[in-house]
């Protein structure tokens, strides 16, 4: 068993693809490539940046699983928190948690909301 438990892969559920697409191009630059053929709607592998630490993921139709605002947070590295929440409003999302200090030098954290109603969290170390 590995000891490392660092994140791997996600999920995005949306019941608006062509929307999410944009909205994460927009705010954090991300590609995406269709997987043609899945059975249970649209299917996206997103390709967030070049090689580690860089991690894939997929933006799927909400046809399995809906959007929703109360399950797991994945925190995304950012350079700037002030930035990157400034950008996902613009681009219709919603801040929910301003940056935070979280305390003992452990750095700084926001939530936001995109328009499908999934959180985001963000964290960097300044």
């Amino acid at each position: 068993m590995s000891s490392s438990h660092g994140v791997a892969w996600f999920e995005i559920h949306v019941n608006d693809v062509a929307r999410m697409r944009a909205f994460y191009t927009e705010v954090f630059g991300w590609t995406y490539e269709e997987i043609p053929g899945f059975p249970l709607g649209e299917y996206w592998m997103i390709i967030t940046g070049d090689g580690p630490p860089a991690i894939g993921g997929i933006a799927q139709s909400a046809h399995r699983l809906p959007p929703v605002a109360e399950s797991t947070v994945v925190y995304l590295l950012v350079d700037d928190i002030d930035a990157t929440l400034a950008a996902a409003a613009d681009a219709g999302g919603k801040v929910d948690r301003p940056k935070m200090d979280i305390g003992g030098d452990h750095g700084h954290c926001a939530i936001f909301r995109d328009p499908e109603g999934n959180h985001v969290g963000l964290w960097s170390d300044h």
